[in-house]
């Protein structure tokens, strides 16, 4: 199922306004180091492996791709391998960057996230922003999905779910009766806040697609009390809110 795609104007063109030179790194995070024997989330690195390395924006310009952006999701397993990764909410006219993300997900490879010391498989949202300006091509990866924080251009991981701590789709199996009976996928956008230890305070249903399906209570019942990898702002985790998608399947694989 398709999420509604969104228009640049929604996130902030003030991103577009961006040095153009800070468009064409991924975030570094020194700091992190202070925290990485509790924990660190996953991070895009700069390796040859690296997402933003794959994504080839040469061939981007010569497919016509102008200003671009839209979010992604995928699993991080403890080696660093991207699992079920998903693309959704790209902009009008960004089919070519939708096709060239896709396909670096499925080639790259991240920085692994630590929980407890210890590597740990961790659920990474993301967003691309593709940028052409003065006939060159810019490209900026953000490990958050809030429109506030790329509008502005923050440093900011969102944080990272923790999939083994959310409880599992048979203890909802009743909620979701008429959705399997019918078949029916949903989506489903939280907003989640968690402290600066990884620990759900807040959750909450923005929206869910389809409604009348009991896909909101379902995921507000599997997500509560699940652990994350905090949020980290310029390198230090901190407690904050933020936001992600979450899909239902007839086949329930979660």
């Amino acid at each position: 199922m398709k999420t509604r795609a969104l228009g640049l104007h929604h996130l902030g063109v003030r991103t577009l306004a961006f040095p153009l030179i800070a468009l064409l790194a991924t975030v570094d995070f020194p700091d992190l180091q202070a925290a990485e024997a509790r924990f660190r989330p996953a991070l895009i690195g700069n390796g040859s492996k690296a997402l933003i390395n794959l994504i080839d924006t040469k061939k981007l310009m010569e497919k016509g791709q102008g200003h671009g952006l839209l979010n992604f999701q995928c699993l991080v397993s403890a080696s660093g391998q991207p699992l079920n990764p998903v693309t959704y909410r790209a902009t009008s006219g960004s089919t070519a960057l939708e096709m060239e993300v896709t396909s670096a997900l499925w080639s790259c490879r991240f920085i692994p996230a630590i929980y407890d010391g210890r590597p740990t498989e961790v659920l990474f949202l993301g967003t691309v922003l593709f940028v052409v300006a003065d006939g060159k091509p810019h490209l900026r990866i953000y490990a958050n999905q809030n429109r506030d924080d790329i509008a502005k251009g923050n440093d900011f991981i969102a944080p990272q779910l923790i999939p083994g701590t959310r409880k599992k789709i048979s203890l909802v199996q009743d909620e979701l009766g008429k959705a399997r009976i019918s078949h029916q996928q949903g989506v489903v956008e939280l907003a989640t806040t968690v402290d600066a230890n990884g620990n759900q305070k807040h959750i909450r249903v923005l929206s869910e697609d389809p409604p009348g399906f009991n896909f909101g209570r379902a995921e507000l019942e599997l997500s509560w009390g699940a652990k994350y990898i905090p949020g980290f702002r310029n390198g230090r985790p901190v407690e904050c809110t933020f936001n992600q998608y979450l899909w239902f399947f007839p086949v329930y694989r979660r």
